[in-house]
Parts: C-alpha cells; sequence; structure tokens
C-alpha cells in the first residue's frame, strides 16, 4: 500500500506500509530509482537515522527504510515478542521491494536482516555490526539493571545505563549525547532495547550455521566500535560468510550512517554496484 508524498525533500520521498505475517503494520519511506534496497534500523532508532545515506544513494537505487515494529508509524504487534516476529516483518518488506532486493541492517536491525537472509533469497547483505553474543552475552546483572530503571520510569538513567554497559560508550560521549535533541527520541525507545538483548541473548553464540548464506556480503565495522560485542561478532561472522568484504569506517564508530553519511554511503554504492 503507497500514500502520496507528505515530504518535501528532494528526492521525493514516498510512505508505504505492508502487512507481517501477524497482521502488524510496518511502515516505511521510499525514495529513488533502481535495483531496491532495503534498510533495517537498529536498536534506540528509526528509518531517520538512514535517511542521509539514503539521499546519497536514491540516484542509483531505489531505498525502502522500514520501522521496526513499535516505531514512528508501524504497529506494536500482538503477542509475544520475538526476534521472528521481526524477521516477519522485514520478509514483508523485502516481498514489497520487488524480486531479490538487496538487504542492509544496522546493529540490532543487523542481526534481524542476518536471519532474514538466511530464509528469504536477497541480492546482497550489508551487516553494519550486528551484536551477536559469538564473544559472549551481556552481563545478566547489567540487563536487568536496565530492565528496573525502565520498569521504574527512570528512562533518562535507563540510556545511561545502555550506552555505558552495551554500547560502551565513555562518559564524555554519553554527556555529549545528553545534551544533544535526540536524548528524548532515546528515552523514548529505551523500553524496547529489554526485548532485543534478551532475543540476541537467546541466538546461539555459534556462528557457524551462517555459512550457508549464498549471497554476497559485506560487513561495516567502525574503527573506533567497542571491541564487545561489535568488533568480536563481525570477526566471527567475517571468518564463515562465504562471499564477504570487511570495511572498516577510518575515525568512527558504531553510528557512522549519522556522523560520516557520505562515506557509509559510497561503501554500500561499491559494493552494490560491483561485480
Amino acid at each position: 500500500m503507497k500514500t502520496a508524498s507528505t515530504e518535501h525533500l528532494s528526492p521525493a520521498v514516498t510512505e508505504g506500509s505492508v502487512r507481517s505475517a501477524d497482521g502488524t503494520r510496518i511502515a516505511f519511506r521510499r525514495m529513488g530509482t533502481g535495483p531496491a534496497i532495503v534498510f533495517v534500523h537498529g536498536s534506540l532508532s528509526t528509518h531517520t537515522d538512514w535517511m542521509r545515506v539514503a539521499r546519497l544513494l536514491a540516484d542509483s537505487f531505489t531505498c525502502i527504510l522500514m520501522d521496526r515494529r513499535g516505531r514512528a508509524k508501524s504497529g506494536a504487534g500482538v503477542g509475544p515478542y520475538s526476534m521472528d516476529r521481526e524477521v516477519e516483518d522485514i520478509a514483508a518488506v523485502l516481498i514489497e521491494a520487488g524480486p531479490v532486493p538487496a538487504l542492509l541492517g544496522h546493529s540490532y536491525g543487523a542481526a534481524c536482516a542476518l536471519e532474514a537472509a538466511m530464509r528469504r533469497p536477497v541480492s546482497r547483505l550489508v551487516l553494519y555490526e550486528p551484536p551477536l553474543p559469538a564473544g559472549g552475552l551481556a552481563p545478566a546483572g547489567h540487563i536487568a539493571q536496565y530492565a528496573r530503571a525502565v520498569e521504574d520510569g527512570d528512562l533518562d538513567k535507563a540510556v545511561e545505563l545502555g550506552l555505558t554497559n552495551f554500547s560502551h560508550l565513555p562518559p564524555v560521549a554519553i554527556a555529549v549525547a545528553r545534551n544533544s535533541p535526540g536524548w528524548h527520541r532515546l528515552c523514548a525507545l529505551a523500553k524496547s532495547w529489554v526485548r532485543e538483548l534478551e532475543a540476541v541473548g537467546a541466538l546461539d553464540p555459534d556462528v557457524e550455521r551462517y555459512r550457508a548464506l549464498t549471497c554476497p556480503s559485506t560487513l561495516l565495522v567502525g574503527e573506533l566500535s567497542p571491541e564487545h560485542p561489535m568488533q568480536q561478532a563481525s570477526r566471527a561472522l567475517a571468518e564463515v560468510l562465504p562471499k564477504v568484504r570487511v570495511e572498516r569506517l577510518q575515525g568512527q564508530g558504531h553510528t557512522a550512517m549519522r556522523s560520516a553519511p557520505e562515506m557509509v554511503a559510497a561503501l554500500i554504492r561499491e559494493f552494490l554496484l560491483g561485480a
């Protein structure tokens, strides 16, 4: 289902939505022309984090930026949450995108995209630091502490704990984030991080099964990203994905799509247009 453009942007952006397997409405933004790329954002995030990259790619690709369930205009879903529901959501958007699109995922969204690519054909796969438990799980005490802050309604504290214990940001970086206009949005999305941490914890730490993927893939890895789980998971995947290339984002960490969109877009373009 598509609606008329609602934004005065260049390139033109249109809104659309699909229904997932359980009936949940999954919304997306579409821009550009050419082969399709489906973008899957990470935790504490929405499609907006990838809009600058998509605008840079829209001259050559149809960019479809979905909002995962519970974000923006996407429904929250009913029944128990699991990564399987996220995979079904991605599959519904892939079908909307047309025959065998490319798939890009960031952080938790990359873990979901990886699972989706195991179940449905994609032409190429871009993974930006999926937090797989290849190097071990996040400490249960940290997750419990975060969950208590969310339950108590102290979302400001929850985000600070999450950025410290899960994203491994230094205090100075957290202070900058706290004083930014985006802090309120992080707090608004804090509740969903609990279930995502639990979903990652339920994954098999042995990544050997991903050797079955046949599509070409690329791993985007921030030079400044934390060793655990970002660097460790990326190294583990690089050893098993059969057609993989690793691209180091010089001077960047886990959110280069915001801090260096031109670098990220150039690497994606080169990979998708390559032989």
